[in-house]
């Protein structure tokens, strides 16, 4: 265990708490173990260093062994406690995903079969100056959009559009690094939403990973008239879609 991991967990403490809170109330309402519904709707296991969990997944070998004590945690500050000594025993979250290509706290994955490569946005730089998406890093993140770009151009020629999907396309900070007809295309999705990383559950914290109080309290507060089918809209921001050509990003960073 390292002492920064160790710290990371500490700070994650009400972050865990808020999630937990949901897992147990689709517990309640399906019947289901705890848990199986913090696999499935919260962002635990990533949180935790052990990756990517697929929704007909059973999560990797390390949740296993959690889940097993977390069924048999007594109340919610156990729970608590257990998540954050498993995050503290494990290796450190890993960005970018597997598969995915990294520029900065930028991300992609390769086009699907219509072409579009989905883009994906990680906290990778909060420092004493704020963070990712503060004033004085716009042109660094533009930087490594513009980069994402060119790998795109170069590495996927057949891609045709790009993609994102996610509650920071509600912030003008993060909608002013993107070209105009990207972030003007938003609209809300409409379809099922995995909570299993962080399109939705990113809104609860901030930069420095601390719980945004007024986000969590809403969040909570809306969890007595939980759908259980779409547990997602409990959150007080809903997430965005937006879609443009890959020539429009091009245009916009000079490429």
């Amino acid at each position: 265990m390292s002492d920064a991991q160790a710290a990371r967990a500490e700070r994650l403490g009400p972050y865990f708490e808020v999630q937990l809170r949901l897992a147990e109330r689709m517990a309640d309402l399906t019947g289901a173990p705890l848990a199986e519904m913090a696999l499935r709707h919260t962002n635990l296991h990533r949180r935790m260093g052990l990756g990517v969990n697929l929704p007909e997944e059973d999560g990797a070998p390390g949740w296993q062994d959690y889940a097993r004590r977390l069924e048999r945690a007594p109340d919610l500050a156990a729970q608590v406690a257990l998540s954050q000594a498993t995050c503290a025993a494990n290796p450190p979250e890993q960005i970018p995903l597997a598969g995915q290509a990294g520029f900065g706290c930028f991300a992609c994955d390769p086009p699907d079969e219509q072409g579009v490569v989905r883009i994906h946005f990680f906290n990778a730089d909060t420092d004493e100056t704020g963070g990712p998406l503060a004033s004085g890093k716009v042109t660094r993140r533009r930087a490594e959009l513009a980069a994402l770009t060119r790998h795109v151009l170069e590495t996927h020629p057949q891609a045709t559009a790009i993609r994102g999907k996610s509650w920071l396309y509600n912030v003008e900070a993060y909608r002013r690094l993107f070209p105009t007809d990207y972030a003007g295309s938003r609209q809300v999705w409409t379809g099922s939403l995995h909570l299993t990383g962080t399109s939705s559950w990113g809104q609860v914290i901030d930069s420095r990973e601390r719980v945004r109080a007024e986000v969590a309290d809403a969040l909570l507060a809306n969890l007595p008239a939980l759908d259980p089918e779409r547990p997602w809209m409990a959150f007080p921001l809903r997430v965005l879609t937006t879609e443009a050509p890959v020539a429009s990003f091009a245009a916009e960073y000079g490429i």
